[in-house]
């Protein structure tokens, strides 16, 4: 689990989308970089884009150019038809990918640059000269003084509330980010309850397909198998229809759950505070440390929070660039880490939104973007307040949804996975959540 820096010299093949499994098929943290992460640019090369990765729109020439896809997305694909013919040669950048041109109309070769930047005339490149970044405790600056690689400027006190400000480039302390007014909502689906369903109980949640994973009263992992039902017999299965959700109307359809089995303790959870993130392989949980179970095989320690974090009671991982986040209950504050030198930092803190503490985080990447957001819950299902790492403010609250109708039901933990929702436990049921404004950050395309 740990992950190297690998600096990419800034030509052409470089700084493809780094492959986010290993080869036994888990999380991989190798040849990540922090430019993945953010940036402030002191140059107008690239155009940042919503994701923080400083995606390159303009190109020498200007043209952004793209074929669509039939579903009406973009698609790249080589030789894309006339992009290289009124240009001499040289390397372009596209929606931030860099297309190299033969002067002869023809295109030698394109490689996507996500999550690095596209640099006109040079290709994928790690950073931009006088770029600021925030990794974990750190503040950092892009050095281009050879291959183009980040150099620490300043490292930060979290234990006294101190963070990386990119508007400054410096460490100061942190602020709460964003506010308590929503700018959106979604609904609540499907509510298995003990007694009434096959759901035993127990705190902390995670999804991954159609499965639900929840760490039961005795800190095993009882898993469930999650069905939609075509319960309005109308040949279709709609997970985000709803009667009061103008982009899909109707009846909701039925939801069941069935038990599949029970995973062993691992690790060092405590009931209700100790969140679970679920891979197709493997398991990770939180507690005195974040313990990694690859299933079947055995379980390792991925890392230890620091004593002024605590306590890793929610964790989940950006598996665009490769990182790890953890919050716990006593702070409204995130966490991300950084592997290189295995140093835990606070990214950023938000205002209150219901109940007395934090009680839930996750890490979603929109499909049809590729943009990693944060999404942060209190102990009551009212809000859940989205974060993005931008590459120009720092962290920004995108959005703060709140729920149609479960104003109050207690979140013990949050997961997302299953039927592109979330999932929310509460001690005595599992519930669901998605759909509405929040649809268009978690659905995929079409």
């Amino acid at each position: 689990m740990k992950r190297h820096v690998m600096w990419l010299v800034p030509v052409l093949a470089c700084g493809g989308k780094t492959e986010q499994r290993g080869d036994d098929g888990g999380v991989s943290m190798t040849g990540l970089t922090g430019a993945s992460i953010t940036g402030a640019s002191a140059t107008d090369a690239t155009e940042g884009d919503a994701s923080g990765t400083g995606n390159s729109s303009n190109s020498a020439s200007g043209d952004s150019t793209a074929a669509s896809s039939a579903d009406g997305g973009p698609k790249f694909d080589v030789h894309i038809e006339g992009f290289c013919a009124m240009r001499d040669a040289g390397v372009y950048c596209s929606d931030n990918r860099a297309i190299e041109c033969d002067g002869a109309g023809m295109e030698v070769d394109q490689e996507d640059c996500t999550p690095d930047l596209c640099l006109p005339g040079t290709g994928c490149v790690v950073c931009l000269d006088g770029q600021f970044t925030c990794m974990s405790n750190k503040v950092m600056q892009c050095d281009t003084n050879g291959v183009a690689h980040w150099v620490t400027v300043e490292t930060c006190d979290p234990a006294s509330g101190q963070g990386c400000d990119l508007a400054s480039g410096s460490c100061q302390p942190l602020a709460p980010v964003g506010t308590d007014v929503p700018t959106g909502e979604y609904f609540q689906f499907a509510d298995f309850h003990t007694g009434a369903t096959v759901f035993t109980g127990g705190y902390d949640v995670d999804s991954y397909d159609d499965k639900l994973y929840v760490l039961n009263y005795s800190n095993a992992i009882d898993v469930y198998q999650v069905t939609l039902l075509d319960s309005d017999g109308d040949g279709q299965l709609e997970p985000n229809q709803h009667p009061n959700n103008p982009d899909a109307m109707g009846p909701i359809e039925e939801r069941t759950i069935a038990f599949v089995e029970t995973i062993p303790t691992f690790g060092t959870p405590s009931i209700s505070s100790s969140e679970l993130l679920a891979l197709d392989d493997r398991l990770y949980i939180g507690g005195s440390q974040l313990t990694e179970n690859v299933l079947g095989v055995g379980t390792s320690v991925v890392t230890s929070p620091p004593g002024w974090l605590g306590w890793f009671a929610h964790v989940g991982y950006d598996d665009v660039h490769g990182v790890w986040y953890a919050s716990n209950e006593g702070n409204r504050r995130v966490m991300q880490y950084d592997a290189t030198d295995n140093s835990w930092g606070i990214a950023f803190y938000y205002p209150p939104l219901a109940g007395d503490h934090m009680d839930g985080m996750e890490v979603v990447t929109q499909p049809s973007t590729g943009i990693p957001y944060v999404y942060v819950s209190d102990m009551t299902s009212d809000f859940i307040g989205q974060y993005r790492l931008d590459p120009e403010q720092g962290w920004v609250q995108e959005n703060l949804f709140s729920y149609f109708g479960t104003a109050g039901v207690v979140v013990e933990g949050m997961g997302f996975g299953a039927l592109n929702h979330f999932w929310a436990t509460g001690g005595e049921s599992v519930y669901e959540l998605g759909g509405g404004d929040l649809a268009e950050f978690t659905d995929p395309p079409g």
